[in-house]
């Protein structure tokens, strides 16, 4: 019963995140976003260059945190990068899809820059989130 559910998690997220409308801003086919896995590969493939993380994906409990990963990487390539942009993002991530959907002027930025400080500097909150959401996975 728990499979079935794990399974409707992944089909529901894109979904819902409106991943067919951001597809097209990523230049990537909207018709993707309705594939199961092969949108999170994808996703992974343009936001981070790890599409293998997609295998991850058929672990119940590891699916959970490749959600949230698939997720802030996405709202990161929009130019989310606060500390409450990252906690939405993990947690109900909805609202910023919807909005950044239906936002004609929203634009994909390129990949940071770590050299530039600035950048560095626009991230460091959210980053540090991320890393200390992390920790119980890793220990």
């Amino acid at each position: 019963m728990s499979f079935i559910f794990f399974y409707l998690l992944i089909l529901i997220n894109p979904i819902l995140g409106q991943w067919h409308k951001l597809f097209q801003k990523l230049s990537l086919s909207p018709s993707n976003a309705y594939i199961p896995l092969y949108n999170y590969f994808e996703v992974f493939k343009f936001t981070n260059k790890k599409p293998f993380w997609t295998v991850l994906m058929l672990i119940p409990g590891v699916h959970l945190i490749m959600m949230m990963v698939a997720n802030v990487s996405l709202l990161r390539r929009f130019g989310k990068f606060s500390l409450g942009d990252t906690l939405q993002g993990m947690f109900f991530p909805y609202l910023l899809f919807y909005k950044i959907a239906s936002d004609e002027q929203a634009t994909v930025f390129p990949e940071t820059n770590w050299n530039n400080a600035k950048e560095v500097e626009a991230r460091k909150w959210g980053d540090h989130l991320v890393l200390f959401m992390c920790l119980p996975v890793i220990g």
